[in-house]
C-alpha cells in the first residue's frame, strides 16, 4: 500500500517535470512577431553616371567665376560644395552633423587641381576618386593645424589670391557668390538628382505601406531612416507625428505618441549631397471630410507654385503672389504659422521665400514647396526648366488630387488610406478639383 502511494507521487512529479518542460518549449518557439521586409536594392553609385562629363562642365564655370572675382585659385571646404566639385564621387565629411569638411580641394586658374590635408584622409581620398580625377596631393601634419600653429595658411599662400568658402588662413571668403553656382543643376547631375529623388521616395513609400496603429513615433521614425540607409541614402530631416500632433506642431519631431489613425512622414535626404524633400500622409479608416478639404486646398496652393515657378522669376514675386493664393482658398493667414520652402539642390533650402528676397529662379533648379494648412501639407521635389518643371518625387500606384488650374493639370499626393482593421490599402480614385 505504501509502496504504491509513493509509487504514484513518483510518476506525478515526473509528470509534471515533463509538462513543465513542454510549456517551456512550447514558449521558446512560439511565432516571433514579423519585420518590416527589407527591399533587396541594386544600388547605383556615382560612376553609373557620367560624372566625367559633368565634371568638365563644373570645371569650364569655376574658372569663369576666377575670373570673375580676379582670383587665382579658389579653395572648397564645404562638404556639399566637395560633393558638387566631384559629381559625388569625393566626400570629406566625417562628422555627420559638420558641413565643413576635414579635407579642401583647390583649384586654380592654370587648371591644376590639390588635396590638402592630414594623413588621416589623404590615402583614402587619392585612392578612391581624386586621383583618378586628376588631383595632387599636398599633405600636412594634423597636428600643425590647431589655433596655436596653422601649416595650412603657408600652404595657401604659395598660390597667389585665393578664395574660399569657409574662413581659411589666407584666403578671401567667397562662400555666398560661390553657392549660386550650384544652383543650375547640368544634365548629367539631373540624373543622378533623379535617382536619389526615386530611391527616396521609394523609401518613405515603403514605411507607409507597413506602419500600423500602436507604433510610436521613435519606431516610425526608426524605419524610416532604415529604409533611406538601406538605400545608402542620410535622412538629414525626419519629422514624424502622429494624430494630434500632427494638428498642434508645424514642425513634428518624434516624441512618442502611439498611432491611432493618422501619421505624417517628412522627410529631406540625401545622397552625393543632394537632399531631396518629400512629405507623404497615412490615415487609417474613412477620412475625416474637414481633413479632405484641408488637404485639396493645400493641392491648390502647392499648384499654383507649380505653375508660377518658372526661370527668371523672382524669389519676392513668388511670396507675393503666395499671399493670394491663400487667400483665394480661404487660409488668409496660414502661411504666417510656416516657412513656405524655395530652391534645393545641395542644401536642405539653397533659400527661402521671403520679403525682399532678391534670389531669381535659374532653368534646370530644383525647388521644394510645402505650403501647409492645420493638419495637412503638400511637399515634393520638382526641377524647373524652361519647358515648364519636373517632379521627381513621384510615388506609382499613390493616389493624387488632381487640381485644375486654367485648364492645365497638376497631380498632388492625396493621403493613402488603410482599413483600420484588416491594415490593407483602400482602393482610392484618383479625382479632379478645380483651382482658384
Amino acid at each position: 500500500m505504501i509502496f504504491d502511494i509513493i509509487k504514484n507521487l513518483v510518476n506525478y512529479k515526473i509528470f509534471a517535470n515533463l509538462l513543465m518542460i513542454g510549456v517551456v518549449l512550447i514558449s521558446c518557439t512560439k511565432e516571433v512577431p514579423e519585420k518590416t521586409p527589407q527591399k533587396a536594392v541594386e544600388l547605383k553609385t556615382a560612376r553609373s553616371f557620367d560624372y566625367k562629363l559633368e565634371i568638365a562642365k563644373k570645371m569650364i564655370r569655376l574658372k569663369n567665376f576666377l575670373t570673375e572675382n580676379k582670383l587665382d585659385g579658389i579653395l572648397i571646404t564645404q562638404v556639399r560644395n566637395v560633393y558638387w566639385a566631384t559629381a559625388g564621387l569625393a566626400n570629406n565629411q566625417i562628422v555627420l552633423n559638420k558641413d565643413v569638411g576635414t579635407a579642401s580641394l583647390l583649384f586654380l586658374k592654370n587648371g591644376k587641381k590639390f588635396l590638402i590635408c592630414n594623413g588621416a584622409e589623404a590615402s583614402r581620398m587619392m585612392d578612391e576618386s581624386l586621383k583618378e580625377l586628376g588631383y595632387e596631393l599636398i599633405e600636412y601634419p594634423w597636428y600643425e593645424s590647431n589655433s596655436t600653429k596653422d601649416v595650412r595658411g603657408e600652404i595657401i599662400k604659395q598660390f597667389g589670391r585665393i578664395g574660399s568658402d569657409i574662413n581659411y588662413p589666407n584666403t578671401i571668403n567667397v562662400s555666398v557668390k560661390f553657392k549660386t553656382l550650384r544652383y543650375s543643376l547640368n544634365e548629367y547631375e539631373v540624373l543622378r538628382y533623379k535617382y536619389v529623388a526615386e530611391q527616396s521616395t521609394e523609401a518613405v513609400a515603403e514605411v507607409c505601406m507597413n506602419i500600423k496603429p500602436g507604433m510610436s513615433e521613435f519606431e516610425i521614425e526608426t524605419m524610416t531612416a532604415n529604409a533611406l540607409r538601406n538605400r545608402q541614402i542620410l535622412p538629414t530631416v525626419l519629422l514624424t507625428a502622429v494624430d494630434e500632433r500632427i494638428y498642434k506642431y508645424r514642425h513634428a519631431l518624434p516624441g512618442g505618441a502611439k498611432l491611432k489613425k493618422y501619421v505624417m512622414i517628412n522627410i529631406c535626404a540625401e545622397k552625393w549631397g543632394m537632399p531631396i524633400a518629400v512629405t507623404r500622409f497615412v490615415h487609417f479608416g474613412q477620412l475625416p471630410e474637414i481633413l479632405k478639404a484641408r488637404l485639396e486646398k493645400t493641392a491648390i496652393v502647392n499648384a499654383h507654385y507649380q505653375e508660377f515657378t518658372r526661370p527668371g522669376v523672382s524669389a519676392f514675386e513668388i511670396f507675393e503672389k503666395m499671399k493670394n493664393w491663400y487667400k483665394s482658398v480661404s487660409f488668409v493667414n496660414e502661411w504666417m504659422l510656416h516657412h513656405q520652402g524655395g530652391a534645393i539642390g545641395y542644401d536642405d533650402r539653397e533659400w527661402i521665400i521671403y520679403p525682399g528676397n532678391k534670389e531669381v529662379v535659374q532653368n534646370n533648379q530644383a525647388f521644394a514647396w510645402n505650403p501647409t494648412i492645420t493638419g495637412a501639407k503638400v511637399e515634393e521635389t520638382m526641377i524647373v526648366n524652361e519647358n515648364g518643371f519636373e517632379v521627381i518625387t513621384k510615388s506609382p500606384n499613390w493616389p493624387m488630387i488632381i487640381v485644375n488650374l486654367n485648364g492645365k493639370k497638376y497631380p498632388q499626393p492625396n493621403i493613402l488610406i488603410r482599413d483600420e482593421n484588416t491594415l490593407q490599402i483602400k482602393q482610392q480614385s484618383n479625382y479632379e478639383i478645380i483651382g482658384e
